[in-house]
């Protein structure tokens, strides 16, 4: 009795090993392992349909919210410049609120709040919307310092460097996680099959890294991110000990195999304190 006991646990055991090593084995085989938790509860969504996404709205450094309110509600910022290009990218109103989805990433974690509240006031509006407190990197799940102006009014330059406080003695600091673009864009955005996407990236000087990675990895492509808004900030290229200009970014694009992604010159800061009328009204 004692032997057939001891081979009941040997099989056991055994049983358990071959079921743990099929797991494993269908994780790396699939790619589900080395995914960000940002990245599996995305395609959860997506593998659930839950979204017809077909236009996609990428705000790269949401601040307060401001431009994706733009994108939903554009009667309540009738100067604001980044509308047109949201008119002939995604066409009308009644539209972008039906079929438009809008991904936000601010790596400031003093904007979640605000971020949070629009996000869930629009989704019981029935607008798809999704704020991250990420920041926006070429690396995925590291953790990178963010510096923060003191005066939450004037926080205009958070991020990975200094250079855009002027208050550096009572300078806040923040540690934040990152959030690899292209990963997030090829295994979240792509599986929707959006018929346009457009980018807004206002990232601090994040993006000397974040645009070259794009495009070594061919995303700065037309027939995966339509149009883009680019800002480039100068002061970051010297203490990154890297270069990037317009002219430079535009030529790159071109040595790419493919049709390349339309950049415009755009930095709308119309209304950056927001309106009055709160997205819950």
């Amino acid at each position: 009795m004692k032997s057939t006991g001891k081979t009941v646990v040997v099989f056991c055991v055994l049983g358990l090993l071959i079921i743990l090593i099929h797991f494993k084995y269908n994780h790396i085989c699939h790619g589900r392992l080395g995914k960000s938790m940002l990245t599996q509860r995305s395609n959860e969504v997506n593998d659930n349909a839950v979204r017809e996404c077909r236009y996609v709205f990428l705000d790269l450094g949401s601040n307060k919210g401001v431009q994706v309110r733009k994108l939903f509600e554009p009667n309540l910022y009738p100067k604001a410049l980044i509308i047109p290009v949201f008119d002939r990218v995604f066409g009308n109103i009644f539209e972008r609120q039906k079929y438009a989805c809008a991904f936000g990433f601010e790596a400031n974690p003093r904007h979640m709040k605000r971020l949070k509240f629009i996000e869930e006031s629009y989704k019981n509006k029935g607008f798809q919307v999704d704020f991250y407190n990420l920041a926006v990197s070429d690396r995925d799940n590291a953790i990178v310092t963010i510096f923060s102006e003191t005066n939450f009014n004037l926080d205009w330059g958070a991020g990975i460097l200094d250079q855009a406080i002027n208050n550096k003695a009572n300078m806040t600091r923040y540690k934040v996680h990152t959030v690899d673009i292209v990963k997030f864009i090829v295994e979240t955005i792509n599986p929707l099959k959006p018929k346009a996407v457009f980018m807004k990236m206002d990232i601090e000087g994040s993006e000397f890294l974040v645009v070259p990675h794009m495009i070594k990895n061919k995303v700065l492509c037309k027939d995966i991110i339509t149009s883009a808004g680019i800002e480039i900030h100068k002061w970051a290229g010297k203490p990154l000990n890297m270069s990037l200009d317009m002219r430079e970014l535009e030529h790159n694009l071109k040595q790419q195999e493919c049709v390349p992604t339309s950049v415009i010159p755009l930095d709308d800061e119309t209304y950056n304190m927001d309106v009055a009328i709160n997205p819950d009204s």
